[in-house]
């Protein structure tokens, strides 16, 4: 894309939007950001504005109340030269027999309607979509120690096995696969002007800048931290669950390369950064906010569970888009004092 071009970025109110947005804002590109209704827009403004996010007056937040419908998201893409597609449930609120509608029908039908409408704009360059480990991995062959997951690797649930299914993480895991399946199969039957990228993070945790009121507001992956920092020195470690993780701030760092850079095709990343388990996040906190040591599990210092199952190579993304990791330790720490923080006073 051009320096300073136009970007439509969905679901901007999200955690890893506003970080997204923020990484555009400083890069002087122009942001278009869709929400679901006028009052997340305004939201979205104050907290990016209260997180001190420079070059504001070049975001413009527009409201689309169902993306799943062609022509009214057709509608916010004049003028823009890339598209950052976010918006996308990450929510275990289901039980089965609602799968379809509240998983899979959405994550589906807002991935075509983004490719659809990008291939009716030639000035679209390039279209970066934010899939998910969940894509890749398949989790009915357990923990398969010393399997090492790359981008060419599928998970093999179908749209029928997340509709059945038994279990909210199911659905879930198929409605990522069947929505960045359906881009694929966009460009592979039809001709685009653009370039296509798909992004699979692992669980992402980090310091939060969207507009977030209350703990019972926490994205899934961040309950994951607050489940462990605020359980009791007590109590039992909590299971591990999706035990590789990725830096929101990285993250949104890798969007903005998927965007920019040149790249001869279209591509998918696996952006994973390691593995991770509760305990190593209980002993980084308990290391680092020790006055907080009462709040969290001992459980066994130093004790590691990644031999214990599959690891992921990000190598092709760290080479391709030049990408440099942070440790676990640079984001669980500051995530942990804002949620303490957010604790004592129930607005950010």
């Amino acid at each position: 894309m051009d320096p300073g071009s136009r970007v439509l970025v969905t679901g901007g109110n999200g955690f890893i939007g506003a970080h997204c947005i923020s990484t555009l804002l400083q890069s002087n590109h122009l942001v278009r950001a869709t929400v679901r209704s006028s009052a997340k827009a305004t939201a979205t403004v104050e907290a990016l504005k209260a997180a001190g996010v420079p070059n504001l007056q070049n975001l413009e937040t527009v409201v689309v109340e169902d993306p799943t419908k062609l022509d009214e998201f057709s509608k916010v893409l004049p003028g823009c030269q890339g598209i950052l597609h976010l918006a996308s449930a990450f929510s275990y609120e289901a039980n089965p027999g609602e799968f379809e509608e509240k998983l899979l029908k959405p994550a589906l039908n807002g991935t075509k309607v983004v490719v659809q409408a990008a291939a009716k704009y030639p000035e679209i360059k390039r279209v970066v979509i934010m899939s998910s480990f969940a894509s890749i991995y398949d989790a009915n062959l357990g923990l398969q120690p010393g399997r090492v997951y790359t981008e060419k690797d599928w998970c093999p649930l179908t749209y029928e096995d997340g509709r059945d299914a038994g279990h909210v993480a199911i659905a879930y895991r198929a409605s990522k696969v069947i929505a960045e399946k359906a881009a694929w199969d966009f460009i592979r039957d039809n001709p685009v002007n653009y370039t296509l990228v798909t992004l699979c993070p692992g669980m992402v945790f980090g310091r939060m800048i969207h507009p977030i009121s209350s703990l019972s507001q926490l994205n899934t992956s961040n309950q994951i931290v607050w489940g462990v920092i605020s359980a009791g020195e007590g109590r039992e470690m909590p299971p591990t669950k999706g035990p590789v993780w990725t830096d929101v701030e990285d993250l949104s760092l890798i969007s903005l390369r998927s965007l920019t850079y040149p790249l001869s095709s279209h591509e998918r990343f696996l952006t994973t950064e390691g593995s991770y388990d509760t305990q190593e996040i209980a002993d980084i906190v308990r290391a680092q906010l020790p006055d907080k040591q009462g709040r969290i599990p001992v459980g066994e210092p130093g004790k590691r569970i990644a031999d214990t199952h599959f690891s992921c190579d990000s190598a092709k993304v760290q080479k391709v888009l030049g990408v440099k990791f942070r440790k676990l330790e640079d984001s669980i720490v500051p995530l942990a004092k804002q949620l303490y923080a957010l604790e004592e006073s129930p607005r950010l």
